[in-house]
């Protein structure tokens, strides 16, 4: 039997996201960096999800209640089969990268905090020319210094609207080719693709350093991270669906 779902506003969306998006989701929650099954995922062995057969929205509630289990205390999980709330394993993230934003705003700021804050973390890791070839594509005013253009960047995605949504889809792909040796389909639009090829290799390094440090990358961490850089992205795909990506 798979973990409970305890309803929760913030992962409605799952009911209606991709299904391509929702099977990286699926990956998280249940393989670990070897590509072997995790010992507490449930959901593979359940047999409404191996029912669905791969069409995940049918089983939105049972890959939810997974992501909450993961959140809350893997004892304690144990015996209430269920976990926490998607805000409170956000914020739990968000804390340990030690990431400052107001914690009482809507979750999507608080995503795209995080999104920022990786986005960050990479450019960082980018040569000068990496940082020249994204701001391309990104269409960001090539007179500004290489901080101005980071500085632009990381407000136009805590502003949320259009950047947050590029930017949202660039990490979620760069987190899961890094993680999982694939990334999205999406990655097929030229602009995308291109701005993908230059910040996979950045957030791959960024991503793999935050998962080996010590003092916040317990199993439950290896798993949220990622799993709330994908439901940040579905959230930020379905808010400008009718965009172009670029």
């Amino acid at each position: 039997m798979s973990n409970t779902y305890r309803e929760d506003k913030d992962l409605e969306l799952l009911r209606y996201a991709d299904n391509e998006m929702l099977s990286i989701l699926v990956k998280y929650l249940t393989t670990d960096k070897d590509g072997e099954t995790r010992f507490t995922e449930t959901l593979t062995d359940d047999e409404r999800f191996k029912s669905a057969k791969g069409d995940y929205q049918q089983v939105w509630q049972l890959i939810a209640g997974e992501l909450q289990h993961f959140g809350g205390d893997t004892f304690v999980n144990l015996f209430r089969r269920t976990g926490v709330e998607y805000r409170e394993i956000l914020t739990d993230v968000c804390k340990k990268l030690k990431i400052k934003t107001d914690y009482k705003a809507e979750t999507v700021k608080i995503e795209q905090a995080l999104l920022a804050k990786l986005f960050e973390d990479s450019w960082e890791e980018m040569s000068e020319s990496e940082r020249n070839s994204l701001r391309k594509e990104l269409k960001i005013d090539g007179s500004l210094t290489s901080g101005a253009a980071l500085t632009a960047i990381i407000t136009a995605i805590r502003m949320g609207g259009f950047m947050s949504y590029q930017v949202a889809m660039i990490v979620a792909n760069a987190v899961a080719k890094a993680l999982l040796g694939r990334g999205l389909t999406i990655a097929a639009n030229a602009g995308l693709a291109r701005a993908i090829g230059v910040f996979a290799g950045p957030i791959g390094i960024a991503i793999t350093v935050l998962l080996t440090v010590p003092a916040i990358s317990g199993p439950a961490f290896r798993v949220t991270l990622p799993a709330v850089v994908q439901v940040a992205a579905m959230r930020q795909q379905m808010l400008n669906e009718k965009e172009p990506i670029f």
